[in-house]
C-alpha cells in the first residue's frame, strides 16, 4: 500500500482509493460541504486552531448536524501526517452533511456530519515570485454578489473559480474577480490586499463577499500591532494609478506580491495570445512585503508550537 494516499474519513485512515461518499449526500449532489485548506510544515499544521474554528463556524452556519468536536479534527490531522512518509505542503479538511434521510432527496439530513482529511502534495512556490511578484488578470465574468453564501463560507461549489482558472492565459498566475460596481475583491483562490501611496493598506471588507481567509485574518492583525493604517475597501480598473504595490494571501503562498494587472482579453476583443498592456504596474518597493511576510512566518512558528 502506497502510505501517500492514506486519508482519514470519520477518524479512521484509509487509502483513498477505499473512500466512499453516499450517492444522497449534499456534498455529492450539490457541492454543500465546507473544506479549509491549511498549510504544512516539517509534518506540522499551521494555524491549525484558527482553520478548525472558522471550519465548525460555517458548518454551523449551514446547520451541519452533529459536527466533529476540535479535537477530532486536530486528533485526524495528526494521525494522517504521523502515517505518511512524505510531508505533504497542505491538508484539507472537508465536512459533509452526511446522507439524506431515507436516501431521497425530499428529507432531511439526520447526521452526523462526515469528515475527510486529505493530503495534498505540492512543491514550494518559486522563489522568484517573492522576489518580483506575479502576474495578474481581470475576470471576465463578476464575481457573486455579495449575500451569495459562496462568497463568505468556503463551500465545495467551486465551480466558477475553477471555471475561470482553467482559462485563463498560462502567462497569468491568478485571476482577480470585480463586483457589479467594478471593485476588485480577491482572487479564484486567494485574498487581495492593495498599499496605498501614503502607506494605507486597502482590502475589500467581508461584507462586499470575501471569503475570511485565514492568513488574511492573521495579516490584519499583524497591521494593527506594527500601527500599519488599514481601510476597508478596494480599487477600479479606474483608479488603480490610487496603489503603488498589491498583494495576494492564501494559505499556499502566504504572503505574494504583485507584480501587474491586466485587463482580460475578452474585455479588449483580443486574442490570448495577443499580449496587452498592464493596467497597473507595481513599483516594486517590496520592503513592507518582506517585514509582513517575516511576520506571517513568526506567527505560524509560535502558534505552531503552541
Amino acid at each position: 500500500m502506497n502510505d501517500l494516499n492514506l486519508i482519514v474519513i470519520d477518524g479512521k485512515l484509509i487509502p483513498a482509493e477505499e473512500a466512499t461518499v453516499s450517492a444522497f449526500d449534499p456534498g455529492f449532489l450539490y457541492g454543500e460541504t465546507i473544506f479549509t485548506t491549511l498549510g504544512v510544515k516539517n509534518s506540522s499544521c499551521c494555524f491549525l486552531e484558527r482553520h478548525l474554528k472558522r471550519l465548525l463556524s460555517m458548518a454551523s452556519v449551514l446547520k451541519f448536524p452533529s459536527l466533529p468536536r476540535p479535537e477530532q479534527l486536530r486528533d485526524g490531522a495528526e494521525l494522517l501526517l504521523s502515517s505518511i512518509s512524505g510531508s505533504p505542503r497542505l491538508l484539507r479538511i472537508t465536512l459533509t452533511p452526511g446522507h439524506l434521510s431515507g436516501y431521497r432527496l425530499d428529507r432531511d439530513v439526520p447526521g452526523p456530519s462526515s469528515w475527510i482529511i486529505a493530503p495534498i502534495f505540492r512543491t514550494e512556490p518559486d522563489i522568484r515570485f517573492y522576489q518580483s511578484g506575479v502576474s495578474t488578470e481581470i475576470a471576465t465574468i463578476p464575481a457573486l454578489p455579495s449575500r451569495d453564501p459562496r462568497t463568505f463560507l468556503k463551500t465545495g461549489n467551486l465551480l466558477l473559480s475553477r471555471w475561470l482558472r482553467k482559462r485563463k492565459p498560462p502567462s497569468r498566475f491568478e485571476i482577480l474577480m470585480k463586483n457589479s460596481r467594478g471593485y476588485l475583491l480577491e482572487g479564484t483562490v486567494s485574498n487581495l490586499f492593495f498599499l496605498l501611496r501614503d502607506n494605507t493598506v486597502l482590502t475589500p471588507p467581508e461584507h462586499w463577499g470575501v471569503l475570511p481567509g485565514v492568513i488574511r485574518e492573521v495579516l490584519i492583525e499583524i497591521l494593527a500591532q506594527r500601527e500599519i493604517p488599514l481601510r476597508w475597501g478596494s480599487l477600479t480598473t479606474r483608479t488603480l494609478d490610487r496603489a503603488k504595490g498589491a498583494f495576494l494571501t492564501n494559505s499556499y503562498l502566504e504572503l505574494l506580491p504583485v507584480r501587474n494587472i491586466f485587463p482580460s482579453a475578452a474585455d479588449l476583443d483580443l486574442p490570448e495570445e495577443d499580449e496587452k498592456s498592464p493596467l497597473w504596474q507595481s513599483e516594486g518597493d517590496h520592503a513592507l512585503f518582506s517585514l509582513l511576510h517575516s511576520d506571517i512566518l513568526r506567527l505560524e512558528n509560535e502558534e505552531r508550537r503552541v
